[in-house]
């Protein structure tokens, strides 16, 4: 295969080499720092309110991007309370730069692996807890996230907790953003990535019951304006006043009250659900 036919391959969306492609290109990139601070606090307070009560056994995360290109990692996050820890993407490139960084942070005894979300390279049921955060968004089918989600069902053990996110399409900016093309939000700048299918709250609780859950919460997180709070942290990250970046990162924690509103459905970025395997 000549060089030129090998990079389309790797920039087409929803193949492996996509990721493989993109990653290296986007470590030690300290634009969203701030921004993905403020997730990782999100998702904190989220594991508070919907992890297992005295811990939990094996934990997997399904997502290894964030690991692999800043410190605001949940992998991390999740490892406290766990047993043991592993992480698994479909990206070789994407898990061993996930693994060098974590390694750098002296977490070099969590497990990484490489693994189709579709195809989980895991035997049934051995998983105590699940943390999938907007993994299966990405896909360009339907019929692909729907067969993750029963992926992720067949590994996890009875009395399990699978806990996930995906892209609201009931959230105006997240709706117009998927109508429009890829390639030209691409070139904006608008979006690092491609953005796949995903489900409203109603669908995502339709899908993980007929997978085989019961859904015990669901809710609608990150309500903070996306593109203004990536542009003003990108600006406030160059200065060296710590005070400032975390009064900016506090500020964006503050518009999670919007989560109590009745407009909740329209300003949050990611459905979230917590549901349980009989």
């Amino acid at each position: 295969m000549s060089d030129s036919m090998q990079n389309k391959s790797e920039t087409k969306p929803g193949v492996h080499g996509y990721w493989n492609f993109l990653v290296p290109r986007s470590e030690d990139n300290d634009r969203e720092d701030l921004w993905r601070a403020y997730l990782k606090d999100v998702y904190r307070a989220l594991g508070i309110r919907w992890r297992k009560t005295g811990g939990a056994g094996r934990t997997l995360k399904t997502d290894l991007y964030d690991e692999a290109i800043c410190a605001h990692d949940l992998f991390s996050l999740f490892a406290e309370g766990s047993v043991c820890m592993v992480g698994t993407d479909v990206s070789l490139e994407t898990a061993q730069a996930a693994s060098r960084r974590l390694k750098q942070t002296g977490r070099a005894q969590d497990l990484i692996a490489v693994s189709d979300a579709r195809r989980q390279a895991f035997k049934a049921q051995v998983f105590d807890e699940i943390l999938s955060n907007s993994t299966l968004d990405h896909f360009s089918q339907r019929g692909d996230l729907l067969a993750s989600l029963a992926e992720l069902h067949r590994i996890l053990k009875p009395g399990g907790v699978l806990m996930i996110t995906l892209d609201n399409p009931w959230n105006p900016v997240v709706w117009v953003r998927n109508h429009l093309p890829y390639r030209f939000l691409k070139r904006l700048g608008i979006i690092p990535y491609y953005m796949g299918v995903t489900l409203s709250r109603p669908e995502l609780m339709d899908a993980l019951e007929s997978a085989g859950f019961r859904v015990a919460d669901s809710t609608v997180i990150v309500h903070s304006p996306r593109i203004l709070a990536i542009w003003a942290g990108s600006l406030i990250g160059k200065t060296k006043r710590k005070w400032m970046k975390a009064c900016f990162v506090s500020l964006l924690k503050a518009m999670e009250y919007a989560e109590r509103l009745p407009t909740k459905i329209l300003s949050g970025y990611f459905v979230a659900a917590k549901a349980v395997k009989p």
